[in-house]
């Protein structure tokens, strides 16, 4: 083997690279020059016959050759030389050759010579310029072309730029203008002086459209895009010739290009030490020591990272003060039923007929002085007797909405959320007529004088000169009455005046207030005038008095009495007045009296009188009360059973022996009214089974259009020379195995497989499956399920053994189960493929970020973590009707069975002090496509939100309902994407193994890195679906494990 070492004595005055080659035994070599340290030029071909120059350009510029023949090898010299121009193997050992003499006839021959060369190009003849044509030279493979050699060596290859030589990079690099502008500005700006600015301009842009679409276009066809040089661009790896450019500069062999400081170097001589030969970088085997050497993130990242901290801290303490000042301040109801939404409030005044109930059913059932029952009867003008008036809030929107407010409210008891501001008087401007204390009751007689007349509840026994008109005017501040269910104010036009001589006086039946109460009423007496008797309201001196009468008292006693100077005026005033104890009694009349007065004035008029009589003491402690309570919610279940609302479950149903027969007894039923959409939750199985779909759609679009970027897979170099180590020997390959217990992992089987058969068992006998299948003919029991929740079961049961098989596969690594499964986990720390193998997963060593030492409480907390996510929650949804769970069942498709790993990972890091800890949330902060994923967020969240809310809304919002709906999914779904984003930079989607009992375990952090093949402004996606993992796991030895992460090469124990 000749090796033939070219030497370029002294500074050259080309500013290009040589390029020739040398014709051994008639077969062209390839060779190539590279301008090296010292002027030095290498290349490296076999020959054994007599060489000679068949470049063009060699000769042009005089290189002369010289031979030596050494034991190993045969070295050539070679020098600038202006006399020689052929080269051969004889010249080539003569070593005076350069020394010999030269005769008078030879100068004067190589004189001659030189002026016919020179006459031929001072005046070249027709042949000279046209000539035959040159006979097309095919490539050969083996030789390499001049723009392989002149190509910039800063761009990347796939962009195939041609650079020029600078010699003042260094000893001489070929940079072409865009990278010579880009890196080099000061020394570009001296070289392109000569140049305007549009010029630059013009040429800036276009290489930046040319470098765009290159890179598109390699990205498309699945070309590497890496900005280095690959050995096999200069000829094939199978142990043949290579230029010297690929030589290693320790030790000439086959060498790999180190982008830390441009220069090849083989794998041995590079993480020898570990550092780099020629820039004394750190160069570790994996990623771990690299990861050390990220960029700082700068302030401002680290600052986001806090305010976002704070930002979620902050948020998360707010809807925890929310909900707590929600339960805390929610309204209680008489019949004790939840007022529906967030902050409900009491806004619902209604009227309740007391005496509007049928004894035979129970429904509205009243008297007694006990509450009356549900559901409620709306008062009625003309029949309702006995009124309850008071504030009442909707617990069931469907069953409201459906029974035109008949059913589905219930009224109010407290409301601690406003009591503060709401005031508590009948006569006030919207006020809180709460069923407690005063207010506990029900009005006996109510008469507003106006049309059509109230004939059962305004029960007059006699009225002297009092007419129904508006002489002395009306009250135009009416008390409350209700105003919902068709029943509401009329128009208020009358009121009760007074005038005429005698006797002015209106008198009641006799009415049961045995428990006591009060009167209200409006009363307004003639204003001063002055002499105008053409007033149809004169002016009153004479006081009005209030009366009552019993059997054991026989005649009248006032207990009331109104001046006249107080209550005359041009306005209604309110007189709220309890009546005394002596008056309590089942049968007591009520007078309102002007004992003296002058018949031509003294008139005066009263409006809106009212009576209310309070319940008996103790209500709510008596046993009536309580059979009463029992059977007005069955009769509230059966309501909404009968119009299909989401409160009457299936098993209310079985529970009830619900038949639709039974509809028939309800007041005013509306069969056309009743709903057969699915319940909220069948409603969120199919949710589950979207969001499911979704999921396999992304996830095969993912693995469509992107390509997971492992480790490079390159050949293994087979040029070792004699004496030097093996690979194995310099990078071993060792092999670990899990901490593995057998009843761990039988034990986690059996905690899910009971859940779930625990789930199933309650499911099944709230169905009342078994007491079906023991009594096959018993009439009593209903044992028909509809399909639609028996299909809704069986999803929910496939997503929950989707989910338990996931864990108890994946995660805790079970197998067979009179077995033991350990897991056997692989380091090869060769650069070639330098990978950690998982099972059957691997994990590029330059990815691997960090390995911790973590706690066996660590190991067993994230245990119960992943036992949580494996629970029923589908199947829980439906059998306990908890719509949370199937929430948190929708939440495990999309992230997985470890979402509370996930959700405990992310608050740790959220919670974080440490200052590496907030410098990875920085750089986290700072990743690409955090942006779109914000975008993404803020548009995504408002569609599915309001989508699902407003398609199961049976009320009418309003736009401004619907703008701050629109407006809070926006703000939170942003958010969200800020959230995810981030959290996909930092180490919280666990890749767990957990195969025995709790134990001191390690955490590997590693980068899944994702590449899309997207053009143009998309590249953003690689970034959005890249995301750091946290491989948790116990070995045998963690130590050894660290420090061949480490990149640790002297690992002498173990297996490999």
């Amino acid at each position: 083997m000749i090796t033939v070492r070219l030497v370029e004595i002294g500074p050259s005055p080309f500013h290009k690279a040589i390029h020739h080659a040398v014709v051994a035994e008639g077969k062209p070599q390839k060779g190539a020059l590279e301008m090296k340290k010292g002027g030095f030029h290498f290349s490296k071909f076999q020959a054994s016959s007599p060489l000679r120059c068949q470049s063009s350009e060699l000769r042009r510029r005089n290189v002369h050759v010289n031979v030596i023949q050494s034991v190993k090898s045969l070295r050539v010299h070679c020098y600038a030389q202006m006399n020689q121009t052929v080269f051969s193997r004889s010249s080539l050992f003569e070593q005076n050759a350069k020394n010999k003499v030269l005769t008078a006839a030879e100068v004067e021959h190589q004189k001659k010579q030189r002026a016919k060369r020179h006459a031929k190009r001072k005046k070249p003849r027709w042949k000279d310029r046209v000539g035959p044509a040159a006979p097309e030279v095919q490539p050969t493979d083996d030789v390499i072309d001049e723009a392989t050699l002149t190509r910039c060596t800063r761009c990347p290859a796939h962009r195939n730029r041609t650079g020029r030589f600078r010699p003042l990079i260094g000893n001489g690099e070929h940079v072409c203008d865009d990278c010579y502008q880009r890196e080099f500005p000061a020394t570009a700006m001296l070289d392109d002086a000569d140049q305007s600015e549009l010029n630059r301009r013009v040429k800036r842009t276009s290489d930046f459209f040319r470098n765009k679409i290159a890179d598109n276009v390699a990205d498309v066809a699945g070309r590497t895009r890496a900005a280095d040089p690959d050995a096999s661009v200069f000829g094939p790896d199978d142990g043949t010739d290579y230029p010297s450019e690929l030589e290693c500069r320790m030790c000439l062999e086959r060498a790999v290009f180190r982008r830390c400081c441009s220069a090849y170097y083989c794998h041995s001589c590079y993480y020898k030490t570990g550092r780099c030969p020629g820039c004394r970088v750190e160069a570790p085997l994996t990623g771990i020591a690299a990861a050390a050497l990220r960029p700082d993130p700068g302030k401002f990242a680290v600052g986001l990272s806090w305010a976002l901290s704070f930002v979620v801290v902050l948020v998360a303490v707010a809807c925890a003060a929310l909900a707590y000042f929600n339960a805390s301040t929610a309204p209680t109801t008489l019949w004790g039923h939840t007022c529906r939404g967030w902050f409900p409030v009491c806004d619902l005044t209604v009227c309740v007929d007391y005496d509007g109930g049928d004894g035979e059913n129970g429904y509205g059932e009243g008297g007694g002085f006990l509450p009356p029952a549900q559901p409620y009867r709306v008062c009625d003008r003309a029949s309702s007797r006995n009124q309850v008036v008071g504030s009442a809030c909707v617990y069931d929107q469907e069953l409201y909405t459906w029974s035109n407010g008949q059913f589905g409210y219930d009224i109010c008891v407290s409301s601690p959320r406003e009591e503060d501001f709401r005031p508590r008087n009948v006569s006030s401007v919207d006020p809180l007529l709460l069923y407690s204390n005063n207010q506990s009751g029900l009005y006996v007689f109510d008469d507003d004088f106006e049309l059509p007349l109230r004939e059962a509840s305004a029960r007059w026994a006699e009225v002297i000169n009092g007419n129904r008109s508006s002489a002395c005017g009306v009250n135009s501040r009416p008390p409350e009455r209700g105003n919902h269910g068709g029943f509401g104010p009329v128009q208020n036009e009358n009121a009760l005046a007074f005038s005429g001589v005698h006797l002015r006086h209106a008198t009641t039946v006799s009415l049961d207030v045995k428990h006591g109460g009060r009167v209200e009423f409006y009363i307004k007496m003639g204003p001063m005038s002055s002499g105008d008797t053409t007033s149809e309201c004169q002016t009153a001196f004479s006081d009005v008095t209030i009366q009552y009468s019993t059997i054991s008292a026989g005649g009248w006693i006032t207990f009331g009495v109104l001046p006249a100077w107080i209550y005359r005026g041009e306005e209604f005033s309110f007189v709220s007045q309890d009546f005394p104890i002596e008056a309590w009694t089942n049968s007591t009349r009520f007078r309102f009296q002007q004992e003296s007065f002058d018949v031509l004035r003294d008139h005066w008029a009263i409006d809106d009188v009212r009576i209310f009589a309070h319940l008996k003491p103790e209500w709510r402690a008596s046993n009536e009360f309580t059979d009463r309570k029992a059977q007005s919610n069955s009769d509230i279940k059966l309501s909404q059973c009968c119009y299909g609302t989401d409160q009457c479950s299936v098993f209310d149903e079985k529970r009830t022996l619900f038949h639709d027969d039974q509809c028939g007894g309800i007041p005013r039923f509306d069969k056309s009214k009743s709903s057969s959409r699915l319940k909220i939750s069948e409603l969120l199985i199919l949710f589950l089974c979207l969001a499911a779909c979704w999921k396999s759609l992304y996830r095969l679009a993912v693995w469509r259009f992107s390509r997971r970027a492992l480790a490079i897979q390159r050949k293994p170099c087979n040029d070792a020379v004699p004496g030097q180590p093996e690979d194995a020997e310099l990078f071993p390959s060792r092999s670990f195995n899990t901490i593995c217990h057998l009843s761990y992992q039988n034990a986690v089987a059996a905690v899910l497989i009971f859940a779930l058969a625990t789930t199933i068992y309650f499911l099944l006998e709230s169905l009342m499956v078994f007491k079906c299948m023991a009594h096959d003919h018993d009439d009593d029991l209903q044992c028909g399920t509809d399909l639609t929740y028996i299909l809704a079961c069986s999803l929910a049961v496939l997503f929950d053994v989707g989910a338990i098989k996931m864990l108890l596969v994946d995660t805790f690594h079970i197998r067979r189960p009179w077995k033991g499964n350990p897991l056997k986990v692989v380091v090869d720390l060769h650069p070639d493929r330098s990978t950690l193998h998982i099972g059957s997963g691997k994990i590029p060593l330059s990815e691997v970020l960090d390995i911790r030492r973590q706690s066996a409480f660590f190991y067993g907390f994230l245990s119960c973590l992943f036992l949580c996510g494996g629970a029923p929650m589908a199947l829980g949804s439906l059998a306990l009707q908890a719509p949370l769970l199937g929430f948190a069942a929708i939440l495990r498709v999309i992230l997985g069975p470890g979402l509370f790993v996930k959700l405990y990972l992310s608050i740790e890091w959220v919670l974080t002090l440490k200052q590496e800890a907030r410098d990875e949330l920085g750089r986290s902060i700072r990743r690409k496509g955090l942006a779109q994923q914000i975008f993404f967020g803020s548009v995504l969240a408002p569609i599915l939100v309001m989508s699902s809310l407003l398609s199961r809304r049976v009320d009418d919002v309003s736009a401004t309902d619907n703008f701050v709906l629109f407006l809070v999914c926006t703000v939170f779904g942003g958010l969200s994407g800020l959230l995810l984003g981030v959290a996909n930079g930092l180490p919280v989607v666990p890749n767990a193994k957990l195969t025995g009992w709790p134990t001191a375990c390690c955490t590997i952090s590693y980068y899944a890195r994702v590449e899309c093949p997207c053009l143009f402004s998309c590249n953003f996606c690689g970034e959005m679906h890249s995301r750091q993992k946290l491989l948790i796991v116990a070995l045998d030895e963690m130590f050894a494990l660290k420090r061949m992460l480490q990149g640790k090469r002297n690992m002498t124990s173990g297996e490999g």
